[in-house]
């Protein structure tokens, strides 16, 4: 039995992906004396490497006489009333832990007065706390700016504090997972740096996906009318210098891949490190790719781990926008599927595995024709759709799409391969390379949303469609792939029509999906449709009525619907 490998979702603390040109310019730019204050964006989507940027961040920081960093994640006070207050006490709270013999107490400890003093009227306002008539009256007047209960003074006291700290050049503030957020939180911690902390010698690096900031900047001000039209601009006045990752490129990801492979392959200590340290001198020095010229390392991955990687990374360039954590969570994917097909005793070389799961987790339909056919048509249409790919035959199989053309032509070749037996394993298992692409929050949603339980299935309806549209797309397509793989999908298809009704933007997609899985629909599904209200469901029922591909009573349950409605 082979040994499992698995990699965790955190933030590596190796540049393994070129990260160190982003840090330099960072830094730079917080050395500037024209940019004080200022704020940083480190734009990136999902798992695009933000984290570990400003973890290589913080240390090559650490290492800058004077410069005082505090890491926050703002997304652990979303549970709190007051998130703008929380963030500025951890600043204060940090400062006063720095800087011991400073002097700070007093003045600190004031503004943390003033702080409480508004969390005061807060919690007042929402009924969480009973008060007398005149202590509310107090907490609810307007202070003077001197006042140890206002905020008005807030931000020159704080300037004043800092200014007198003198061993401290620069308070870096790095600001992870602001995209994780509620909108609300959001909101109140862009406001605790824009109208609190932002002074001389503070500087603010803000990792996020820029978009879904945004979006939540949006949706918190809904309420005022105003929301799409001031977002942009609300966070362009925030962010002076704005940084995004760049997308990583199929020879990047297949060296970032290969040296996650190696990683545990090699058993000498510091041998690892050396070939990690050759990587990033090559990809310093503009040279192209980073894993060549290796003859003078003491120990180099095997042509077999360089070719895996290489194949995954072709593959996974189509469809994964390049995301770190994406191929992290696909090779996980691809471990656990190994393993399972070994304990099934199925002796399969690894790189057909990686082939087939590249073909189930971007090209599913191609995926599903191959494993509903018998072993002589599949080496058939294998034959002729590799032919095609590699451009030895003209015409497309007519059984398999477009899109396909590039995994087709691809190694290893399938057509000689025993691979019956693991079709069969994967097509009675979840997708696990579904699952590789979702946080674990939208796992968890799709677990409950396809659920038998009732309670746990509302629940989750309740919860998805006050979610990020982002959240729901995702959730969206991954209930469609699972429907494939469910004996009863009543509850999967209930909770695709709940997330229609409630998302306009989605129902196009909803629509489309449930078109696509129309063969695993049950009878329920077009009850749910024609009750929905929602003319792209309702329009399918007649298209389903005259399918001859769907069940005999889902067929004919659309058949009474659509003569009912005539």
């Amino acid at each position: 039995m082979s040994e499992l490998q698995l990699w965790d979702d955190n933030p590596t603390t190796v540049d393994l992906l070129g990260f160190a040109s982003i840090v330099d310019t960072v830094v730079a730019a917080l050395r500037s004396p024209s940019l004080d204050p200022v704020t940083i964006g480190i734009n990136a989507p999902w798992g695009g490497g933000k984290s570990t940027v400003l973890g290589l961040l913080h240390q090559a920081l650490d290492q800058e006489p004077g410069y005082r960093v505090i890491h926050l994640d703002p997304w652990e006070f979303d549970d709190q009333f007051d998130v703008r207050g929380a963030v500025i006490g951890e600043v204060l709270q940090d400062l006063l832990t720095a800087y011991p013999d400073a002097g700070l107490e007093d003045a600190a400890k004031g503004l943390l007065e003033r702080i409480s003093w508004s969390r005061v009227a807060a919690s007042m306002a929402r009924g969480q706390l009973v008060a007398q008539t005149e202590d509310l009256v107090k907490a609810f007047t307007p202070q003077p700016r001197q006042d140890a209960k206002s905020l008005a003074g807030f931000r020159s006291e704080f300037a004043k504090l800092l200014q007198d700290v003198e061993p401290l050049q620069r308070l870096v503030v790095l600001v992870d997972d602001l995209d994780r957020c509620l909108p609300d939180a959001v909101m109140a911690t862009l406001e605790a740096i824009k109208l609190f902390l932002s002074v001389k010698k503070v500087a603010f690096v803000l990792a996020a996906d820029q978009e879904m900031v945004r979006e939540s900047i949006a949706v918190s001000l809904d309420a005022t009318g105003r929301g799409e039209q001031f977002a942009l601009r609300y966070v362009e006045k925030i962010v002076q210098l704005p940084l995004s990752l760049p997308r990583i490129s199929t020879d990047e990801a297949g060296a970032f891949i290969a040296l996650l492979l190696s990683q545990r392959r090699c058993e000498q200590e510091g041998d690892y490190e050396q070939l990690v340290t050759h990587a990033q001198q090559r990809r310093a020095q503009g040279r192209s790719p980073v894993l060549a010229d290796m003859q003078d390392l003491p120990w180099v991955p095997d042509a077999d781990t360089l070719a895996l990687a290489s194949r995954f990374a072709a593959g996974l360039a189509a469809h994964r926008t390049g995301s770190p954590r994406s191929i992290k969570r696909f090779l996980n994917a691809f471990a656990l599927r190994t393993r399972i097909a070994e304990r099934h005793g199925i002796n399969i070389d690894a790189s057909v595995i990686a082939k087939l799961m590249l073909l189930e987790d971007s090209h599913g339909k191609d995926f599903e024709t191959l494993v509903r056919l018998q072993e002589a048509q599949r080496a058939e249409l294998l034959e002729r759709w590799q032919a095609w790919g590699r451009d030895e035959e003209k015409d497309k199989p007519a059984e398999v799409t477009e899109d396909s053309r590039e995994w087709a032509a691809s190694d290893p070749d399938l057509t000689t391969a025993p691979i019956g037996p693991y079709l069969s394993l994967a097509a009675s298992l979840v997708s696990l390379t579904a699952a590789a692409s979702l946080t674990q929050q939208q796992l968890t949603w799709v677990s409950d949303l396809a659920s038998a339980s009732e309670p746990h299935r509302r629940d989750a309806q309740a919860e998805i469609v006050t979610a990020l549209v982002t959240d729901q797309q995702a959730v969206v397509d991954a209930l469609v792939q699972r429907a494939r793989r469910e004996s009863d999908t009543d509850p999967l298809a209930e909770s695709l029509v709940h997330i229609a009704i409630h998302t306009p933007e989605l129902r196009s997609a909803v629509a489309q999906g449930l078109w696509e899985i129309r063969k695993y629909l049950m009878p329920g599904a077009v009850v749910d449709m024609d009750s929905s209200g929602v003319e792209e469901l309702q329009a399918l029922i007649p298209q389903l009525a005259e399918a001859t591909d769907i069940d005999p009573a889902t067929q004919e349950n659309a058949r009474i619907t659509t003569a009912g409605s005539n």
